[in-house]
């Protein structure tokens, strides 16, 4: 059995392939089946439902896209968890939040500031992909440190749009 804990902006869930080759989230049994289309795309049939899924890895997080809804995933296995907590132990450390672009993109709209705090799931950005525009949320509250991108300005994969503390 692999176990992942999985941050989506709503919250944590912990999820888990069992050697049947079933999913279990929260220890609940998923019936799903994946199908991987192509390098970033998967055709994911849940309860009967099926869900195109695009994922795009950035740094430390998965930038996904399900049915045209954009979300920053942040997947760590149990070692990777206990890495982190160990590391972090003891200290007021100040965590710094960066946001990549997850495709390449034009910046349509920029909806926060520098110095602003903002809460999470709140828009940062509206980014225009393939004639489809799509609202980049923070996964995490702080406040905005830097902007580096402007509305008009055409951004590639993976490129470093702004970062929160």
């Amino acid at each position: 059995m692999s176990e992942y804990t999985v941050n989506f902006a709503d919250g944590q869930h912990i999820v888990s392939f069992e050697q049947d080759g079933s999913l279990s989230i929260d220890d609940q049994v998923v019936p799903i089946e994946i199908q991987q289309t192509n390098e970033h795309t998967f055709s994911v049939l849940v309860n009967g439902i099926s869900v195109k899924v695009i994922a795009h890895k950035s740094q430390d997080a998965y930038q996904v896209l399900v049915d045209s809804v954009q979300q920053e995933v942040v997947v760590e296995s149990e070692r990777e968890r206990l890495l982190k907590a160990y590391a972090t132990k003891g200290k007021a450390a100040r965590h710094r939040y960066e946001v990549h672009a997850p495709m390449p993109a034009l910046v349509v709209k920029v909806e926060v500031e520098v110095g602003e705090e903002v809460k999470v799931g709140q828009g940062l950005l509206i980014l225009e992909a393939m004639k489809m525009e799509n609202e980049i949320k923070s996964h995490q509250g702080g406040k905005v440190k830097k902007i580096l991108v402007a509305e008009g300005k055409t951004v590639e994969k993976g490129e470093l749009l702004m970062s929160l503390e």
